[in-house]
This record gives C-alpha cells, sequence and structure tokens, in this order.
C-alpha cells in the first residue's frame, strides 16, 4: 500500500492529536482534536487564550503526533508551522470539522465573532511528515511522506 494513501486513511480515521508549540519556556505539548484536508493540513479549535495558541501567535513552528495502534506501532508524526485560520477560509474549515465532528452552528458563530477572548481555527501545515507502520512495514516502518 503506498504510504501516502495510508496516512490520508490514518488521518481520517483519528481525532486526536498531541500538538507541541515553543514559547518562552520552552516547548509546551497539549490535546486536541483536529481534522485534515485533502493537502495534509490539519485543522482544530482552540480559544485564543490557551497556551498554545498565544504561542503559535508568537512562533508558528510547531509539531504534532497522532497515535493510531500503540499495539501495533501506528503513528505520525509532523513538524510544519501553524497559524490562525483567516477569516476568509473559516467556513470551508468549519465544514471540514463539522463532517467529522458534528454541526455545531454555536462553534462557527464564536469563531466568526472573532474575539480576543474567543475560539479561532488553527491549521499545522506540514513541512515534514514520517509515517510510522509496523502493520503494512514490518521491515522498514519508517516512512518518510514527500
Amino acid at each position: 500500500m503506498n504510504p501516502k494513501d495510508i496516512l490520508k486513511e490514518f488521518l481520517s480515521a483519528n481525532k486526536l492529536m498531541q500538538l507541541a508549540t515553543v514559547g518562552e519556556n520552552g516547548p509546551w505539548i497539549c490535546n486536541v482534536y483536529f481534522v485534515a484536508d485533502e493537502e495534509g493540513n490539519l485543522y482544530w479549535t482552540s480559544a485564543r487564550s490557551r497556551q498554545h495558541s498565544k504561542e503559535i501567535l508568537n512562533n508558528p513552528k510547531a509539531a504534532a503526533t497522532v497515535v493510531h495502534d500503540s499495539e501495533h506501532k501506528q503513528a505520525v508524526q509532523i513538524v510544519g508551522e501553524a497559524f490562525e485560520v483567516a477569516l476568509d477560509d473559516v467556513e470551508r474549515v468549519n465544514q471540514l470539522y463539522g463532517n467529522k465532528f458534528g454541526d455545531k452552528p454555536e462553534r462557527l458563530q464564536e469563531v466568526l465573532a472573532n474575539t480576543p477572548e474567543g475560539r479561532a481555527y488553527w491549521m499545522l501545515k506540514p513541512q515534514i511528515v514520517s509515517l510510522w507502520d509496523e502493520v503494512n512495514f514490518p521491515n522498514a516502518p519508517k516512512q518518510d511522506i514527500q
């Protein structure tokens, strides 16, 4: 099976990722529910007051990992840059998010309100993607995806 196809299925099948950001005091990691688009960008919604949100605004360097099956050792690691989603793209991202987690009109309303204390959609744009998959690639489980 093609690693890119496995990655696409993998990101579609999973809901929770660990997101790492970097701030003045060093790295920070948290869990967020995410959705991926066709290009492999990852999106989540978080309050602007969260530590990871504040850190992204000051330093876009971020990383994420998603574990699919710890028993069979399947995971993906992503390094890239994270940004707040522009208001003109929020409805598209909200639709992606709603397709995976259910439509909640109040979520979109809160993001569109665009208040400093409110929620926003965030995006991680991958620069490096590594799939670790001992199920499909037992002899070479680390698959770097371009």
